[in-house]
Parts: structure tokens; C-alpha cells; sequence
């Protein structure tokens, strides 16, 4: 039962993160203040942080409950482990994200913002910790299944999860909001989850084919 539940949260996760993603704000203004003040006061900037940060809550979730039914193998076991801090750490850091909006007008007239200092700190951990160990994940899963599909998806997890991992820290650090459209790759990630979760449920994948060989020589023996 619970190895029918991994394919169904990988999906879900993908599905509420990626429609999460597609909703966020696009930002207007040179300047990294402008920028923010604008998708601050954007009436989609609480449902995307909401849907992005249960995406990804669930997806840490689902990947704990692979690495316990043994889905993937022992080899990706640590990956998995690792996958899952990592990308609760992106989700539980959208909650000073998304309550950063409310220092919209402190953020316009100058004054302090103590919860968007602390979202720009952990940002810079945070698109890092998502992106590298989602691609990590990936390739481990990948050398794992030994499928066309699964390679394919892990191709997409490296490049868009090394592109969005960068995003947080060269914005915060350079204050050019022209490197913002590197976030938009976290839908990289959306995509190796939900090509995952189908890739499970229709049973590709879910053992090496390593595993598949030494079970036929089993069969073959006991004939």
C-alpha cells in the first residue's frame, strides 16, 4: 500500500509546487526594493507561497516514506535522506518568504524589515539546498532505474536544480533583480517529480535493472 502512496505524493507534490510556481508574481522595477514592493502588493503572492510550500513539505514527506519502503533501493537511500532536509529546508523557509509581504509599506518608506532580512539570509541557503539535492536525487534515481526516462528526467533536475540553486544567492548578494528569472527554473523540479511519480505508478523504474537480471537468473536456476 504505502509503495502505491510514493508514486501518488510524488505527483501531488509536483502538481501543488508547480502550480504554485506558475502563480508567483513577476516583478516590475530596476531596483531590488521596486521589485519586491511589486509582487509584495500582488493579490497572487500568498497562494503561490502556500501551494509551493505544501508542494514541497509534501514532497520531503514522500521521500522519507520511498526511502522506508524501500522504492528506490539501498543506493539511493542517503540521497533521499539528504533530498528531503534539503527541500523541507526551501519549504519551512517559504514561511518568512511569504510573511515578508506584510513589510510592503515599511519596505517603501525606508524602515525596518526584520522579516524580509531574515527571508534574504535563508534564501541564500535555501535555493541551494532545493536545487542541489533535488538534483543529486535525481542522477542517484537515475543510475538506480537505468531507463531512458529516468536519465532524461534526471538531465532536466540537474540543469534547471544548478540554475535555480544559484538564483537566491546571486540576487541576494549582487542586488540585480535581472538574475531574478533564474527562480522560474525551479519548475525543472516540478517536472523530474511529476515524470517520477508517473514513471513509479506505471512501474518503470521502481528496480535496478541489475535487480531485474539477478531475479531472472533466479528463475532461471529453480527451473
Amino acid at each position: 500500500m504505502n509503495q502505491r502512496v510514493v508514486p501518488l505524493g510524488f505527483i501531488v507534490a509536483a502538481l501543488v509546487f508547480g502550480i504554485g510556481g506558475q502563480m508567483h508574481p513577476i516583478g516590475t522595477g530596476a531596483e531590488v526594493d521596486e521589485h519586491l514592493i511589486s509582487m509584495f502588493t500582488d493579490s497572487r503572492w500568498n497562494a503561490s507561497h502556500l501551494l509551493q510550500m505544501v508542494g514541497l513539505l509534501l514532497a520531503a514527506a514522500t521521500y522519507l516514506l520511498a526511502r522506508r519502503t524501500g522504492v528506490f533501493g539501498a543506493s539511493v537511500s542517503k540521497w533521499l535522506v539528504i533530498a528531503a532536509a534539503g527541500t523541507a529546508f526551501a519549504g519551512i523557509e517559504l514561511i518568512p518568504h511569504l510573511a515578508a509581504a506584510s513589510e510592503a509599506d515599511a519596505l517603501a518608506n525606508h524602515a525596518h524589515t526584520p522579516i524580509l532580512d531574515i527571508h534574504m539570509a535563508l534564501q541564500v541557503i535555501a535555493s541551494p539546498a532545493l536545487g542541489l539535492t533535488t538534483a543529486a536525487l535525481a542522477v542517484a534515481v537515475a543510475r538506480h532505474a537505468r531507463t531512458i526516462a529516468a536519465w532524461i528526467l534526471a538531465a532536466i533536475a540537474v540543469v534547471t536544480g544548478i540554475a535555480s540553486a544559484i538564483a537566491g544567492p546571486l540576487v541576494v548578494f549582487s542586488q540585480n533583480v535581472d538574475y531574478s528569472f533564474l527562480f522560474a527554473f525551479q519548475s525543472g523540479i516540478a517536472v523530474w517529480l511529476l515524470g517520477t511519480g508517473i514513471r513509479l505508478a506505471v512501474g518503470d523504474g521502481t528496480r535496478s535493472s541489475a535487480e531485474r537480471v539477478d531475479e531472472g537468473r533466479v528463475a532461471v536456476s529453480s527451473s
